[in-house]
């Protein structure tokens, strides 16, 4: 995620948000501020803001604490992904026991698609109907009909 600009878009939300002086206490409370990231660099941010000390990419001192307070928040990320898809397999599993027919759709190669190609236009869309829209419609189906 952090190859992928997800520290460069944690670093814009937290500046571009009038709120940062509550972050402590509304980071919990609605939706977005859920995101993976929010909570755990919500720390870092308050005390790094991007526009006194400069982005992690570009100008400005990265001392120990501050390498300190930025991995653990690195840390807290990787923690609670593990922990998110540790209850979401067990949800699966529960589901499967309990008598589900469940069915994987793998969206990767659409979303490979969009991401390498440079219209973003029908040739991403094309993977996602054949592979992911198409194989949904007929389970649905499938389901309703029973």
């Amino acid at each position: 995620m952090f190859e992928t600009g997800m520290f460069e878009e944690l670093e814009e939300y937290f500046r571009e948000s009038e709120e940062l002086k509550y972050c402590v206490n509304s980071v919990s409370r609605s939706g977005l501020r859920k995101a993976i990231g929010l909570p755990e660099f919500e720390r870092y941010f308050r005390e790094y803001p991007a526009e006194k000390v400069g982005s992690l990419t570009g100008k400005g001192g990265w001392d120990q604490v501050r390498r300190g307070v930025y991995e653990e928040a690195v840390r807290q990320i990787k923690e609670n992904t593990r922990q998110l898809a540790k209850g979401q397999i067990g949800k699966i599993k529960k589901l499967r026991d309990g008598g589900w027919d469940l069915r994987r759709l793998d969206a990767t190669a659409a979303f490979t698609a969009l991401m390498t190609c440079k219209n973003k236009g029908e040739d991403w869309r094309s993977v996602w109907e054949k592979q992911v829209l198409e194989p949904s419609v007929k389970i649905v189906k499938r389901f309703l009909e029973e």
